[in-house]
């Protein structure tokens, strides 16, 4: 019998592979309901971006920009090979990062990541961050409950609120969408503070909480480095949670599949990050690996890539059901292997200051 997931310990960290499917297909409706629409903003947003002037320093190690290259939905990307980071060619500039998350107070951001009432929005924080947070309490150990955290781009309060539930007291939430604010604060009832793009970094020096999260976060940041280097001057934090989106298979699938909603690669994820760009990044900011999660949805995606462009050709559709039986009872053993090859689209990482 295949496990949905697996656990090693190395070198004293936890380090866990493999996550279940069926509570991200559930949530993910919308991906295959709703393709077109959310393939033409993922273009729309992609217009934007490459209409930013060019980058020309790596976004994570700040070394000038070269390596091999390709496009995608009219972007270039740019493998750095100094430390293995795959940049987007342009930058994150003021411009792309207001017309992504704060025009309109953030609405049309908010809707991505928003649950219409509170059935829907506490059966996303179950199926989707309480796993999470029990990860980061785990890898924290037995006193974990009674520190302070600091959630970075809380956006609607989901892991603010599994946090929360696990028994947390001391939680609160950052965010620059007052849209997303206002959900979070009428479904968790919890502290959450509105405030501007250019202020995320002053925060992460002067926050008072020994942990602070930036939960599929990090990749949005125009200056990630900058917050990194002012959460290294923050004496109070002690430990770093993050999630981030990998160089994975799944660029590869969305590569060949241009009319399938690309949910990895473009719009607001405008660089991905490596192995060998995670190790630069704890390297240079001083972190060390306190708990691993590596999980990635490559082989739902691959399973929607197919099933949608099936799906697209009157001559094909037909062959829909038949590819769904042979092979959505695959997509959690082939995932695995792809997690415990560190090769998924997805990881979480506890890291720890030295």
């Amino acid at each position: 019998m295949i496990t949905l997931f697996e656990e090693v310990l190395e070198d004293g960290r936890l380090i866990r592979f493999g996550k279940p499917s069926g509570p991200l297909l559930a949530q993910k409706a919308a991906f295959f309901r709703d393709n077109d629409k959310l393939h033409a903003n993922v273009q729309r947003v992609c217009a934007i971006y490459s209409r930013q002037p060019h980058r020309t320093e790596c976004k994570n190690c700040a070394h000038a920009l070269r390596g091999v290259s390709f496009q995608k939905l009219g972007v270039e990307y740019v493998q750095c090979e100094n430390c293995g980071h795959l940049n987007g060619r342009n930058e994150d500039s003021e411009e792309f990062c207001r017309a992504v998350y704060t025009e309109d107070s953030g609405a049309a951001y908010a809707q991505v990541y928003s649950s219409a009432d509170h059935a829907a929005y506490d059966s996303r924080v179950e199926a989707i961050y309480s796993p999470k947070a029990e990860f980061l309490l785990e890898t924290l150990g037995r006193d974990a409950l009674k520190l302070h955290f600091a959630d970075m781009g809380a956006g609607s309060g989901y892991f603010v609120a599994a946090l929360l539930r696990a028994g947390a007291r001391n939680v609160e939430g950052y965010e620059v969408s007052e849209t997303q604010v206002g959900l979070a604060r009428q479904m968790t009832g919890g502290k959450f503070n509105i405030h501007g793009l250019d202020q995320i970094a002053e925060i992460a020096a002067t926050v008072k909480a020994e942990v602070i999260s930036f939960i599929g976060v990090l990749e949005h940041l125009r200056n990630p480095r900058e917050v990194l280097a002012a959460i290294q001057t923050n004496a109070a934090i002690k430990y770093v949670y993050i999630s981030v989106p990998m160089f994975s298979p799944t660029v590869y699938f969305e590569s060949i599949f241009p009319q399938v909603f690309h949910r990895h690669l473009g719009a607001a994820h405008t660089h991905l990050y490596t192995e060998s760009s995670l190790d630069w990044l704890c390297k240079e900011f001083k972190f060390k690996r306190a708990g691993e999660w590596w999980f990635g949805t490559d082989m739902v995606d691959i399973y929607r890539d197919v099933l949608i462009s099936l799906s697209k050709q009157e001559e094909t559709k037909g062959l829909g059901d038949g590819w769904h039986q042979a092979f959505c009872n695959l997509i959690d053993p082939l995932q695995l292997e792809l997690d415990k090859r560190k090769l998924s689209s997805e990881v979480h990482m506890v890291l720890e200051k030295y």
